[in-house]
């Protein structure tokens, strides 16, 4: 109970500190309807905030105005007016003058920095920015020089272009991370509001046309109410309530797992599992809503529902699927709308799945989940919007949703290895007759593989009928009588007609050996590592009947029977529907060898007379089957035992 608890509180608080820390107001409205409720006026002073299309407008205008900045490298400038003083001295026939006249020519040129002409042609018609010692200064691209430009300058001023361009060497350069830096500092600056809304002013009037200034008005009261209550007292007034409502949820789920379904959670693991997939699932719907460019809607919801009904029932997939989904509905801002989606797309996933015995079953569940998202997404978009028109882009969240889903299905084998749960995959393992286990239950005991194939399939088909699980009736039923290995010949149906053990023993020996094969049966389950809901069959396929053939050889012998212990099956009674099944027909088919005369009478008379003990000594009385569905598998059992004893027709020897 303290591990129980714990867990409860642990988990609370974890999620709870996984909500993002903003309070939710209820403030539904369409643009371009009227406002129906009471004039609303401002309680604070309310900045209106831009619209996230006004926004992206205005970042969208200053990235394309953005003046690209380049460093002016002064060192090159240096470098070659510096070669070119020397070259000048070094020629003969220029005087003074005319070395002064060519080096302030070439100053000029390099004054401003000189763009590349792949640069030029790039920014071409554009203002840019120069560098200079951290200074900025803006000029037209047309009045910065390139080697070619200067060429022409210099031609205009005396000096043989040919001769300049060794001396003409870009000076500008262009700095990605520089004008990254910069446009991100513009990008920052750019104000989040326009204006603000003064505590008293009306936001919007009772009656009055919601149109897009007001709907500004409206989003931007919202945003600052949440904001502020996220903060101070109130912020922790807030996550107390986000705590309550998550541990009301956890502990209801617990109540009704142990109330409604107890036979799957009377350990821990299986809590602690259903626990661990809420948690994962609130973790990534954290994850989605926090991320700018992501949708809560990406996030496999419906595969709780799927999981659960694995690994357990249709009630546990129920109950799992509303409580997941409502932990991540209270983690978004239109929580009805995210809750709808994913809880109606999880009870589609468990309508559709049920107990699926082919591969291509997980695709049609999944199929049928993104069809019903998708279909709803629809459904709530042209509810907000009144028209036809809308992003039907959001689809796509689903469809990534839907690979996730397959993504997160594969799992299925290490929960199965971590929590000791059992899968419909593992079941169909299990019932290969080629399994070593049953495999050497053929070779040692012949009669009694016979018999367990039998009963499988009388357990199989009964629980099809009334809507157990089929297949975990077949594997257990298949494996129920495995103790029979260590003594096969103590047990009729591998007896031959010349040889019977039990005449050397009394009654009471004899029982003691045919109960042992319970005892064994679990410890060859267990050092054959057979899944614990496999052992139940084995365990509880008698419950705490007697051994009903040597109590009455005792009674003979002695008139009454001292200790009646030493002719009861040790239990425990069977607490799952298709263990309680595996009784009945191990009971119906073992009886049924023994019968004279195979018409439909008898038959009728020995179901009805096994079942009825069975009821009257109370051995389905801990199962959840109900007297309707013991009927129905009553008769069902009459009609295989007939159709496998039947007469048939005799055919003439051959001439």
């Amino acid at each position: 109970m303290i591990r129980r608890i714990a867990l409860l509180l642990g988990l609370s608080l974890l999620i709870t500190l996984l909500m993002p820390r903003r309070a939710t107001l209820s403030l539904d409205f369409t643009p371009g309807e009227t406002w129906d409720s009471e004039t609303l006026t401002a309680p604070f002073d309310i900045p209106v905030y831009k619209s996230s299309e006004q926004l992206a407008a205005e970042r969208k205008a200053l990235v394309d105005g953005f003046q690209p900045v380049f460093r002016l490298d002064t060192a090159v400038a240096t470098a070659r007016l510096h070669t070119l003083a020397k070259d000048l001295n070094a020629t003969p026939g220029l005087s003074d003058a005319q070395r002064t006249r060519i080096l302030d020519e070439f100053r000029y040129v390099y004054r401003n920095g000189m763009l590349s002409d792949a640069d030029r042609n790039t920014y071409a018609d554009r203002m840019v920015r120069t560098d200079s010692a951290h200074i900025l200064q803006s000029y037209y691209v047309a009045d910065l020089f390139t080697p070619a430009t200067a060429q022409q300058f210099l031609k205009s001023a005396g000096i043989d272009p040919e001769q300049a361009v060794p001396y003409l060497t870009p000076s500008l350069i262009y700095d990605p991370s520089l004008n990254a830096r910069l446009q991100e500092q513009a990008l920052a600056k750019l104000s989040q509001t326009e204006g603000i809304i003064r505590a008293g002013e009306v936001i919007v009037s009772e009656g009055e046309m919601i149109d897009r200034p007001v709907a500004t008005r409206l989003t931007s009261y919202r945003r600052e109410y949440e904001n502020r209550l996220g903060q101070g007292l109130s912020g922790w007034v807030l996550f107390l309530g986000k705590l309550v409502v998550v541990a009301a949820i956890l502990t209801l789920s617990h109540i009704f797992f142990r109330f409604f379904s107890h036979k799957h959670f009377a350990g821990w693991r299986p809590l602690l599992f259903t626990f661990l997939l809420y948690t994962i699932l609130s973790a990534l719907t954290t994850l989605a809503v926090q991320t700018p460019f992501l949708s809560p809607y990406i996030v496999p919801l419906p595969v709780v529902a799927i999981l659960l009904l694995t690994f357990f029932d249709t009630r546990v997939a129920i109950f799992g699927n509303i409580a997941a989904t409502l932990l991540a509905a209270l983690f978004v801002r239109y929580s009805f709308e995210f809750f709808t989606v994913n809880f109606l797309a999880g009870t589609v996933a468990i309508l559709v799945m049920r107990h699926y015995y082919r591969r291509h079953s997980l695709f049609k569940v999944v199929g049928a989940v993104l069809l019903t998202e998708a279909l709803l997404y629809i459904a709530f978009m042209w509810m907000r919007s009144g028209t036809l028109r809308g992003d039907y882009t959001g689809v796509l969240w689903f469809v990534a949703s839907a690979f996730l889903m397959l993504a997160f299905y594969q799992l299925v084998y290490i929960f199965e290895r971590l929590f000791g749960f059992v899968s419909d995959i593992t079941l169909l393992e299990l019932s290969d007759t080629n399994q070593p286990l049953l495999l050497r239950l053929s070779e040692k005991a012949p009669g009694t593989f016979q018999h367990s194939v039998q009963v499988a399939s009388l357990a199989e088909n009964a629980a099809k009928e009334i809507g157990a699980n089929p297949l975990l009736a077949r594997a257990g039923a298949l494996y129920h009588d495995i103790g029979k290995i260590e003594n096969p010949l103590f047990f009729a149906e591998n007896q031959t007609e010349h040889f019977n053990p039990h005449s050397m023993l009394s009654p009471a020996q004899s029982a003691a050996i045919v109960r042992m094969h319970v005892t064994d049966g679990i410890a060859l389950g267990r050092k054959h590592q057979l899944p614990a809901v496999i052992q139940e069959f084995i365990s509880s396929h008698h419950g705490t009947s007697k051994v009903y053939y040597f109590y009455a050889e005792e009674m003979k012998l002695h008139g009454e029977v001292a200790r009646p212990e030493e002719f009861t099956y040790p239990g425990p009674m069977p607490v799952r529907r298709e263990v309680a099944i595996c009784m009945m027909a191990d009971a119906v088919e073992a009886a049924s060898r023994s019968l004279a005369n195979y018409d439909r009478e008898t038959i009728d008379e020995l179901v009805d007379r096994i079942i009825d003990r069975q009821i009257a000594e109370h051995q389905l009385s801990r199962s959840e089957l109900s007297f309707a569905e013991v009927t129905r598998i009553k008769e069902l059992f009459k009609m295989r035992v007939y159709n496998m004893y039947h007469s048939r027709i005799s055919y003439p020897a051959a001439s």
